[in-house]
């Protein structure tokens, strides 16, 4: 077996973007934000929210790679400004982090109102355009109500006074820290998730399905049915993921692995009911396992189950017309 084919294809397709729906419309709400800047000078803000593995920090790549920095010969232009929320984020430290991205040499030093002072001067000489805050759930986990208030009053002034479009992108947890400052709140009332289950035109099995075989399309060995047919493996690819798109990429990266390791020209059901117990839930076998011919059909959320209520926040779901 040759490691090095096999850790290239899955470091490749963790880089892939995950080409669905709202990861779409996100990605066309910011590039639309930003032209609406250019053309008319008017500042739109947007919260863009989704599980861990939806693609926030994709998007963050994608826009960055679209709109690189340049040098000239007296400053850098940064039409993008992509700041990575530190964890148990601060004023102070959220300041820092913007003063790193901007190239400043002393990023770390400073009073937060000197800190605030110096942010919002290179961002105007470095013709920022468009701030994207990545991991944003951080400024959420740090304090209590009154820490939250007050990090948005700081968030909702420096967002004034650099006048750019701004997007939050961050855990479903993050929506929390805008309910404690209602000016933050106005400015983030557009907010956009990334999740399934929003379609009014097919069925959350089906958008599970079509993520799927955009996923596969990235790969080097095809994706088959098997037996089951690609409605009926749509059906058991919800109930393995419970509609979340970290788990399908969970699933076909376990898939895709143990494929390499065995030199399978082909991925289909019995891959993937392997990579169900290997990646997602150990003991998920037989008829607790979705891709096994026994399985029940239903939703693995009872006690000590992958997808137990209470134990994650389940996303607002589309409910299949019939199990």
């Amino acid at each position: 077996m040759n490691f090095k084919k096999v850790f290239d294809e899955l470091r490749r397709f963790e880089e892939e973007y995950i080409p669905f729906p709202p990861f779409v419309a996100a990605l066309d709400a910011i590039k639309t934000n930003l032209e609406l800047f250019r053309e008319t000078g008017i500042a739109q803000h947007l919260l863009v929210l989704g599980d861990a593995g939806t693609g926030k920090s994709s998007i963050c790549r994608w826009v960055e790679h679209q709109y690189p920095r340049f040098a000239l010969p007296d400053r850098d232009v940064i039409p993008v400004l992509i700041v990575p929320v530190p964890a148990a984020a601060s004023i102070s430290s959220m300041a820092s982090a913007m003063l790193e991205k901007l190239g400043d040499p002393s990023a770390l030093f400073g009073t937060i109102s000197t800190k605030t002072s110096r942010v919002v001067t290179l961002c105007h000489a470095c013709r920022v355009e468009l701030i994207l805050f990545d991991e944003a759930q951080h400024i959420h986990d740090r304090g209590q109500v009154t820490t939250h208030y007050m990090v948005g009053d700081w968030l909702k002034s420096l967002i004034d006074q650099t006048g750019v479009p701004t997007v939050f992108l961050g855990l479903p947890r993050l929506e929390q820290l805008l309910q404690v400052n209602e000016q933050l709140r106005r400015r983030f009332s557009r907010r956009l998730r990334l999740a399934l289950g929003q379609s009014d035109k097919n069925s959350i099995h089906e958008e599970c399905l079509q993520l799927f075989r955009s996923l596969g399309a990235c790969l080097p060995v095809p994706l088959v049915c098997g037996a089951y047919g690609w409605d009926e493996l749509g059906m058991r690819l919800y109930y393995a993921s419970d509609g979340r798109v970290h788990y399908i990429k969970e699933l076909l990266k376990a898939a895709l692995r143990l494929a390499l390791e065995t030199d399978s020209v082909e991925i289909g059901p019995h891959f993937l009911e392997r990579a169900f117990t290997v990646q997602i839930w150990s003991e998920g076998v037989d008829k607790l396992n979705p891709f096994n011919s026994a399985f029940e059909f239903r939703r693995l959320d009872r006690y000590n189950e992958p997808f137990e209520r209470g134990a994650v926040k389940v996303p607002s779901k589309k409910r299949l017309a019939k199990c």
